[in-house]
């Protein structure tokens, strides 16, 4: 079970929070708690102010990439499909680009015969 733990630092008078979750410790056969620090007390409003540590960090990060990567595999996916067309078009361009050069020498030929 989690709770809030408050902690006042002695030097500054600054207030923090801390998530405690308390579980059974089976090599030492007592209880033990863990603690997560959640941020600093608003000394008005006794409001936690968040940390902006690795949790929150990391979440925020884990968004950031749920919004992204689609977002990015739909471009790469736009872009794959008009490289494929491109080449498409190329190989057409240089398939009529060696007929018409074979059809120069073939008249070449011709007006060398005359």
């Amino acid at each position: 079970m989690a709770s809030i733990v408050y902690q006042i630092d002695k030097k500054t008078g600054a207030k923090y929070a801390f998530e405690s979750v308390s579980y059974w410790d089976k090599d030492k056969k007592q209880p033990r708690s863990k603690r997560k620090y959640l941020g600093k007390v608003d000394p008005e409003t006794g409001e936690i102010i968040p940390s902006r540590g690795r949790t929150v960090h990391s979440e925020e990060k884990a968004s950031e990439e749920t919004t992204i990567l689609p977002a990015l595999y739909k471009e790469i996916e736009e872009r794959d499909r008009t490289i494929k067309e491109l080449r498409r078009d190329l190989d057409e361009v240089t398939e009529k680009y060696n007929q018409l050069l074979t059809t120069v020498q073939k008249i070449r030929e011709m007006v060398e015969l005359y």
